[in-house]
Formats: C-alpha cells, sequence, structure tokens
C-alpha cells in the first residue's frame, strides 16, 4: 500500500498518517483515532520515511553538486555511478535524495535548506576545492560530507568522506609495469596541489627506486586531470623522440588524451608503449586498444559515505568504522610484457 494513500475509513488527509506516527499533534481532533483504527485495518506498519517525519526532521539527504563556473565539467564520466548509488542507499534507509547543483563561490543556497530543515544533512560532489562550504555548514551546526577527500583539508576521521589509498594503488600500477618488464617507466600527474596527485606520484615513485629503475624529471609530467593534458606530454615526448617505454596515467582521461595522439602518430600500443590509467571510467573498455586502469570501486565508497552520514544523524554519539578503500587493477589490452621479470 502506498504511504501516501487514504484507506476508506481514515477520514484524513494524506498528509495526516506521516506526522501521527511520528507522534506530532497538528492534526484535527478526530483524526488521530480514524487513522489508528484504518491502520489496524489495513495491518499497516510505519515506513522509516514516516518514522521521520516530524517538525524536526524533513527524511530527506541533500545531493549538492558543487561547481566552479570558470570550469564546468560538462560531461563527467566519474560521479554518475556515485550519483545513482548515493540515491539507491538513501532510499533503502529510507531517505529521499534532493539533487542540486551549486556554485562553489555561494554556498547560501545550501545553508538556506538546512535552516528552512528542507534536508537533515548534505553531502558534496565536486572537482573543486570545497573546504570553504564545509567549515560554513559545520559552523552552522549542520551535518555534511563529502564524497571526494581531496577537496577538503580535513581527515576523513573528522568529516564523513570515504578514503582511498591513492598511494598503494598507483603503486600497484606502476608495479605491475615493472613485473612486466619495463624499466623506462613515466607517470602523468595530476594537478599540483591536490592530495590525490602528490599520493600517486609517491605511490609511482615507491615502485620504481624500490626496484632500482631511476625515474629522471623528464618522466615526470605534470597533468591536471584532462583529455588535453594526456595529449600535451604525447607531443612532448614524441618532439624530443623521447618516447617512454612505459606510462602511467594519473586517471583515464589524461590516458585516452595520450592514446589519441598516439594512435594519430602511428605509434603502436602496447607494442612500443604501455599505458596503464587510474579511475576504470566506463569508456576505458571500449577504447582502441582497451585500456588497463585501475579500478576505483565507487559505487561502494558512495554507500559507504551515504550510511556513514545517516549513521550520524541517527546515532551522533556512536563511532563508525572507518574502512581504507584502494583501486583494484583491470588488465585488458594496452599493456605488453617485454621480458620475464627478475623479481617477485
Amino acid at each position: 500500500m502506498d504511504r501516501f494513500a487514504k484507506p476508506p475509513s481514515a477520514g484524513g488527509a494524506p498528509s495526516t498518517t506521516p506526522p501521527l506516527i511520528s507522534g506530532a499533534a497538528n492534526m484535527h481532533p478526530e483524526a488521530p483515532g480514524n487513522v489508528r483504527r484504518a491502520g489496524g485495518e489495513y495491518q499497516e506498519q510505519p515506513t522509516g520515511d514516516a518514522r521521520k517525519h516530524s517538525p524536526r526532521n524533513s527524511g530527506t539527504i541533500g545531493l549538492f553538486i558543487v561547481q566552479d563556473h570558470n570550469r564546468i565539467y560538462e560531461d563527467d564520466l566519474f560521479y554518475g555511478a556515485i550519483v545513482g548509488a548515493i540515491i539507491s542507499q538513501c532510499g533503502e534507509r529510507g531517505y529521499r535524495t534532493l539533487v542540486t547543483i551549486l556554485d562553489v563561490s555561494d554556498a547560501t543556497p545550501l545553508l538556506r535548506l538546512y535552516e528552512q530543515k528542507s534536508i537533515d544533512a548534505g553531502l558534496l560532489i565536486s572537482w573543486s576545492d570545497v573546504q570553504g562550504i564545509v567549515d560554513q555548514v559545520s559552523r552552522a551546526g549542520f551535518v555534511i560530507g563529502v564524497l571526494n577527500q581531496n577537496n577538503v583539508s580535513q581527515s576523513a576521521t573528522v568529516l564523513p568522506a570515504p578514503y582511498l589509498d591513492n598511494r598503494k594503488s598507483a603503486y600497484e600500477a606502476t608495479r605491475y609495469l615493472l613485473e612486466l618488464g619495463h624499466r623506462d617507466v613515466a607517470i602523468i600527474t595530476g594537478p599540483t596541489g591536490q592530495p590525490c596527485s602528490s599520493e600517486r606520484l609517491a605511490g609511482f615513485l615507491d615502485a620504481a627506486l624500490g626496484q632500482g629503475v631511476e625515474v629522471p624529471d623528464s618522466r615526470i609530467w605534470c597533468g591536471d586531470f584532462t583529455e588535453q593534458a594526456g595529449a600535451a606530454a604525447a607531443m612532448q615526448w614524441l618532439e624530443a623522440d623521447d618516447l617512454p617505454a612505459a606510462v602511467f596515467c594519473s586517471n583515464d582521461l589524461m590516458a585516452y588524451g595520450l592514446l589519441k595522439v598516439l594512435r594519430r602518430q602511428q605509434v603502436a600500443v602496447p607494442e612500443r608503449l604501455s599505458v596503464v590509467g587510474f579511475d576504470d571510467l566506463i569508456i576505458s573498455r571500449y577504447t582502441c586498444p582497451p585500456l588497463t586502469t585501475m579500478s576505483i570501486p565507487r559505487t561502494e565508497m558512495a554507500a559507504y559515505v551515504t550510511n556513514r552520514l545517516i549513521h550520524q544523524l541517527e546515532n551522533p554519539e556512536e563511532a563508525y568504522p572507518l574502512p581504507v578503500f584502494r583501486a583494484k587493477l583491470m588488465v585488458r589490452e594496452s599493456c605488453r610484457a617485454v621480458r620475464v621479470p627478475d623479481f617477485v
């Protein structure tokens, strides 16, 4: 039975039932008895959402897609699956989801939703630094979480956020290239200033230097997580006639740019150069050749942060587990072995 449907004998408006179950008294004096009788006849039990209907709770989680008007991502391949996972998880926990687009420079619309009690808590999804928004919400005494730990300076132990071990994940990607026998390895990093960029670079260097493989400055290309950065790195190496044997791209988009230039210049992948990406976007299985990449458990991370946020709402005094997520190697066709490795 739909929770807003009115049983024939209830004698009340569809919006009456949830407040009654929550113990509210703002209804016609005869309504409680009528609704209770109807509920007994239909043997209804209050849904999780109905229990939350009170003057203090909206039963709604705000999902804020925070954009920088100077850097709009028109086709976001990374966060699409995450949005669906959050909405699904909220529904399973009895919460609705209000999805809103917000500019990073103005948190007023977000704060207004909190103040009007339209939402109980919020989650931020963004490619930008959202620490300022988090600070404003926290100072106002509201609950907020983020999907990307790199967009805030606070630790995941303080703020609801999933923790991805970027360093270890990048280490595994580089280790794979080394195990294939490659020694002339390069990296295209993410933007300077983002923690995940330095962490993935550190993991790359851990693996290479740990096996005695030197990494000159020419093998570290500073990118910005865009396809254009991968293309620029490829053009620089080609023009200098200094193409490495293998490249670890700190995200899949940069790998796409790299592959596009190499194909245009008739450089065979993986015969001449092996490529590993990071993210495992859906397009990666359809590139030419299909991209070997590190798969981030995005939906699991989305479910975790949603559950942790709701736990903080419902059990604010209780601690919540802090798992460490790692990316998993997805072997496809963009890498090849050059010899049997001499280490394990």
